[in-house]
């Protein structure tokens, strides 16, 4: 059947660390060492998350699983972030070899639990001790001015007596009202004036204003039709599968989308397209990405050069996740870990 190789994060799922865990592996567990390469690049990890077209082996300390018939090792940012960073676009494909077991060699496509966390988790989190608040110091305050009595009156002033209210005499009013009548009437008729004038000015000529020209409506464009080959050239890879997957098109139509990307020689599109869906339980779409890799169903192309059993046998497994009945999956994984 084959080698099995999960990761998964510790009991206290701590960002950065996990468990390597080997299922299967029926050859010496000392001196093992392991290369991990991306499906979407074709590249190797190395050491400092850098990835290269050249194999590196890591060195693997290997322990029996507490909870299971199996092999893991202890692993950190230095594997775990590198492949959830690329997690999202590609598989990895793990090859386990040890040398000093006459070149015993298997490899697996490597499988990482959900719970899974990088360390980015952890950066900018600091601890710090309390500062204990510094003690109080004493302030002195001046002391208060002294307090001047004012010398007790010994007799009081007398009293002012208010003055006499001012009485106008009766004809006052009379005289401030004498010019009002006047006056209003030289507004009222100057009023009058002003209006007879202004109805006798000639009115503007009403001038009518040209009909705006219709603006035609824009043809659609590649933006709106996120799907097509326009938009696949013009955009970036990336921007490019999230707006086609955000117009969620049925399994039928994003296999026609896959087959226009294999043709024009966008790779990374068709796999992304691909990976994301399949993961996402299209069992339509997995089941074409299995064929893709599958020695049975493959078709050389531009894309997808070589078969991969390895591969292939990852994403059967991963339709029975989703689908355990289904019976040509099952078979197919089956036949290739035979």
């Amino acid at each position: 059947m084959g080698i099995k190789v999960d990761v998964l994060p510790l009991s206290e799922n701590t960002p950065g660390q996990g468990w390597l865990r080997i299922s299967g592996w029926t050859g010496a567990s000392e001196g093992l060492e392991c290369s991990l390469q991306s499906s979407q690049s074709r590249d190797f990890l190395h050491p400092g998350k850098q990835w290269s077209n050249v194999a590196h082996w890591f060195e693997l300390s290997l322990v029996p699983a507490e909870d299971a018939d199996a092999l893991q090792a202890h692993i950190g940012p230095e594997l775990i972030d590198p492949l959830l960073a690329a997690s999202g676009s590609a598989n990895f494909r793990i090859t386990l070899n040890n040398p000093a077991g006459q070149g015993q060699s298997e490899a697996s496509m490597v499988r990482l639990d959900k719970r899974l966390l990088t360390s980015i988790a952890l950066t900018g989190v600091k601890t710090s001790e309390p500062t204990p608040p510094a003690a109080p110091q004493a302030v002195e305050l001046p002391e208060p001015a002294p307090v001047i009595e004012a010398p007790a009156q010994t007799a009081q002033a007398p009293a002012t007596p208010d003055p006499a209210p001012v009485v106008e005499p009766a004809n006052a009013p009379a005289k401030k009202n004498r010019w009002l009548l006047p006056l209003l009437l030289i507004v009222l008729l100057a009023l009058g004036a002003g209006i007879w004038w202004f109805m006798q000015q000639p009115k503007p000529a009403v001038v009518e204003q040209p009909a705006a020209p219709t603006t035609p409506q824009p043809t659609p464009t590649a933006q709106t039709q996120p799907c097509t080959l326009e938009s696949m050239q013009s955009q970036d890879q990336l921007a490019f599968v999230q707006s086609c997957l955000q117009k969620a098109p049925d399994s039928a139509s994003l296999l026609e989308v896959i087959n226009v990307a294999k043709a024009n020689k966008h790779c990374e599109v068709a796999q992304r397209l691909y990976a994301n869906r399949a993961q996402n339980g299209d069992i339509q779409i997995a089941t074409a990405y299995a064929h893709e890799y599958d020695p049975k169903f493959h078709q050389a192309s531009e894309c997808f050069k070589v078969p991969e059993v390895a591969t292939a046998a990852y994403w059967y497994e991963t339709i029975l996740g989703f689908e355990p009945t289904n019976a040509d999956a099952k078979q197919r994984f089956e036949e290739l870990n035979q």
